[in-house]
């Protein structure tokens, strides 16, 4: 698990499928696709970060 402060993020495997999960201040685990986590960042990134959003890539 990674700690960013306030956020937990981890990755968690149920079967075949990989999850991220992201949690925030005691709040329950919110599970996203790896490809909705990266279209999540690079949101944020965009409005919060103050530069470039990162590139979204697939892993193929």
């Amino acid at each position: 698990m990674q700690d960013f402060g306030s956020v937990a993020v981890e990755e968690r495997v149920h079967g075949d499928t990989l999850w991220v999960a992201v949690r925030a201040r005691g709040a329950e685990w919110s599970w996203l696709t790896p490809e909705d986590a990266l279209r999540l960042a690079q949101h944020w990134m965009a409005v919060y970060g103050g530069g470039a959003a990162p590139k979204l890539t697939s892993a193929a």
